[in-house]
């Protein structure tokens, strides 16, 4: 969709992501939303009356309507409407676009986009237990755990069911490995995208680019977590890269071989190279948040808001779910089909790395489909210039709005930028587009 008027992006800010049981695991998802919120009221100085709405973006709700929670922990007023959206790992790109469609409609000219994930707050649950008498009630069940729990009662970890639905697809891992060997992605060459991922996050880190972007959070001990946790931690791997190759793969272990994969998925699988996917060049399991202010460019002008980007479409697109990554190149063409632009009239790409495999294979469709040289762009820089998930973490409802946040440092940084084109896929094939305009005003 194009929209016929462009709509201010102010004021992107984030916490730190951090890993998985490490520096925000004490936060839940909406207490990091909170933080988010809370500083760029502080920064932008804007009064709550001004604030039509709160959108949150999160995958896996700890609460029945995140942003309505964290509207009455700040003591926003009470007639402000909350929503939170779940779409999986685009949920903070769907808030952000829900924003934009209910200005566009004219149901209000400001609103508050916060994109959220704790992935150490997802639960572990037993699974069926008030279908059962023996386990209806807590006291029951903690009479039974650990070691008597009746048949077809369970305990899940919410996490792990949250990265495939056991259903229709499976887990996200596996349809990156699935891309990787349709598309004959070498290792070489997703080891590449993702070790340039971790150069990149660590210098932008270190040189402080990142810095007026991320709000400093406390640990448990009262420690300031001032930087994205996975990058500092990957400093060595930064100073040596050979580690690369060493990493363990996903599909060649003990826990399960190639040839086990190719049995287990063959279905999908239209040719077959050996695996190709590791811990490095998957993205980290992460906690964090994201914001930003999405709103008319004319109530920006009113309040006195420094105008950081345009607004000035998206796509959605599905997939088959067990080709979950494509997604991303199918809602990148449709929304430049929309627009009337070409690949050569973008300027910078922020592609989500939920591996590096789903990237590059995006990549290689619109090739395919494009002739867009890839991997010219990506030695130049002119996509994921400043580090990709891989490096900076996925807390999942949070990776939209933080694609947002490094768009605005593509125009802050590049003079020549015009145009920025954000896409993120997500579990169940789904995936979603932005485009990014400069602002001249």
């Amino acid at each position: 969709m194009k929209l016929k008027n462009p709509i201010a992006i102010c004021s992107p800010k984030r916490t730190p992501f951090a890993q998985f049981g490490k520096s925000l695991s004490p936060y839940a998802a909406h207490h990091l939303g909170k933080i988010v919120a809370e500083d760029i009221i502080k920064t932008t100085g804007i009064s709550h009356s001004v604030i039509d709405g709160v959108i949150v973006g999160e995958g896996f709700a700890n609460a029945p309507n995140s942003a309505r929670v964290i509207m009455n922990l700040m003591g926003m007023p009470n007639e402000i409407p909350a929503l939170t959206v779940a779409n999986n790992c685009v949920s903070g790109m769907e808030a952000t676009v829900e924003a934009a469609r209910r200005i566009a409609l004219g149901e209000g000219d400001l609103y508050l986009v916060l994109g959220e994930e704790s992935q150490t707050a997802m639960p572990i649950i037993v699974k069926n237990a008030r279908l059962n008498k023996k386990t209806a009630t807590i006291d029951k069940l903690k009479g039974l755990l650990p070691d008597n729990l009746p048949e077809g009662v369970e305990l899940r970890d919410t996490l792990e069911d949250g990265l495939g639905d056991g259903e229709t697809s499976y887990g996200m891992q596996v349809t990156a490995e699935i891309l990787a060997q349709n598309y004959e992605l070498k290792r070489e060459t997703t080891d590449k995208v993702a070790y340039e991922s971790f150069k990149r996050a660590y210098e932008a880190t270190t040189s402080g680019m990142y810095k007026e972007y991320i709000i400093p959070v406390n640990d448990d001990e009262g420690k300031p977590l001032e930087a994205d946790e996975a990058v500092l931690l990957r400093k060595g791997l930064v100073e040596n890269p050979g580690r690369m190759a060493k990493a363990m793969l996903l599909f060649e272990n003990p826990q399960m071989k190639f040839d086990q994969f190719k049995e287990k998925y063959g279905k999908y699988l239209k040719k077959s190279h050996g695996p190709t996917l590791s811990i490095f060049n998957a993205s980290p399991r992460s906690d964090g948040a994201a914001g930003v202010i999405v709103c008319s460019l004319e109530k920006a002008k009113e309040l006195g808001l420094k105008v950081d980007a345009l607004l000035t479409g998206w796509k959605m697109k599905g997939v088959d779910p067990n080709l979950m990554g494509l997604a991303q190149a199918h809602a990148s063409l449709g929304l430049l089909e929309d627009m009337n632009l070409k690949m050569d009239d973008i300027d910078q790409i922020e592609i989500h790395e939920a591996f590096a495999a789903t990237a590059v294979a995006a990549l290689e469709e619109i090739r395919i489909q494009t002739n867009y040289d890839w991997e010219k762009k990506f030695d130049e820089k002119k996509i994921n210039m400043y580090g990709g998930s891989i490096a900076i973490g996925h807390p999942f409802g949070a990776t939209g709005v933080r694609l947002i946040a490094n768009g605005v440092m593509d125009f802050k940084n590049n003079p020549d930028t015009k145009r920025v084109l954000l896409t993120a896929c997500a579990h169940g094939g789904v995936a979603g587009s932005l485009m990014l305009e400069r602002y001249n005003g």
